[in-house]
């Protein structure tokens, strides 16, 4: 219990940048890409040797219109099989992010698997930026609709830290939990730009708070942006 504790203290007071979360991270924020901005985010999440993730997430934002579009595809290797999963999702920001104040946005995602629609997910994220610190809050609240012959729904809940401790590493904590019935997951990472069109490097550490299961997950990410 006073590990559990203490990761999550952990999480709660890490870092992150003014870049969008984004990416392999659950918990989003409530920012958009500059305006016209088209770019990609990749990464893979190796679990043990039966189980990884791979992942592209092309986004694009039309001129100033305050929505970003979003296009993901993963792939997933468990116990010897193989699915993919295809997420459509669209981004609409409410009120924009600045020092003070709290940034909201909606998100709509759709899963197809096995060419149809097997969820559907809404997600509130809302940001704040502290004033004086180079340090963004993030919070999401979400539902998401499984569909199928065990059709059911899911409450989402998550929080966030961006800590922008250097001038070229940001530090990134979130803690989350997807359902009354799932296990509440963390991830810390380290976050450093880079140059040209290569935004940023990706590198996470994850693992289940509760549960049986407290194998450590991680994740290599790279970001693109035109």
């Amino acid at each position: 219990m006073k590990k559990i504790k203490l990761l999550l203290v952990l999480a709660l007071c890490l870092p992150v940048t003014a870049w969008s979360v984004g990416g392999h991270y659950p918990v989003d924020d409530a920012d958009l890409p500059d305006p016209g901005e088209f770019g990609a985010e990749l990464w893979h999440t190796h679990f043990d040797s039966d189980n990884s993730e791979s992942a592209l997430s092309a986004f694009w934002r039309p001129g100033s219109l305050p929505v970003e579009l979003i296009a993901e595809f993963q792939h997933f290797d468990e116990h010897g099989g193989s699915s993919n999963r295809f997420e459509p999702q669209f981004k609409y920001q409410l009120d924009p992010l600045a020092a003070g104040r709290i940034g909201t946005a909606i998100m709509v995602h759709a899963g197809y698997e096995d060419g149809r629609v097997a969820d559907w997910f809404v997600n509130v994220p809302f940001s704040y930026v502290l004033p004086d610190a180079p340090i963004t809050l993030h919070g999401n609240l979400g539902w998401m609709h499984e569909r199928g012959d065990n059709s059911r729904d899911r409450g989402y809940v998550g929080g966030a830290v961006e800590w922008d401790a250097l001038e070229r590493l940001t530090f990134i904590g979130q803690v989350y939990r997807e359902g009354a019935d799932a296990e509440t997951e963390a991830q810390l990472g380290l976050r450093t730009p880079l140059v040209g069109p290569f935004e940023h490097l990706d590198l996470a550490f994850g693992r289940e708070l509760t549960g049986d299961d407290d194998d450590w997950f991680v994740t290599v990410g790279l970001a693109v942006a035109f």
